[in-house]
């Protein structure tokens, strides 16, 4: 049981099972030969490395619908 998937209510498909160990190959065949500080992710369906300094130098604006939505079911 994952915690995410629990509180997005339901139980990981199939293609999050394939992504995570994707992604968890990649991290660790990464690792192995000496690449680190990256994050591991995928980018248009292909695996991509990001400079773990790019995920804090970066910000994206929230969409301001989207915080609308979660303030009203929320409470």
């Amino acid at each position: 049981c994952v915690l995410g998937h629990v509180q997005r209510g339901g139980s990981p498909t199939a293609r999050d099972r394939v992504l995570a160990s994707k992604l968890g190959a990649a991290a660790v065949d990464a690792l192995v030969k000496g690449r680190a500080g990256y994050m591991v992710g995928e980018l248009k369906g292909d695996i991509a490395f990001t400079p773990l300094r790019e995920t804090w130098e970066k910000s994206k604006e929230l969409d301001s619908d989207l915080l609308r939505l979660v303030k009203v079911l929320a409470g």
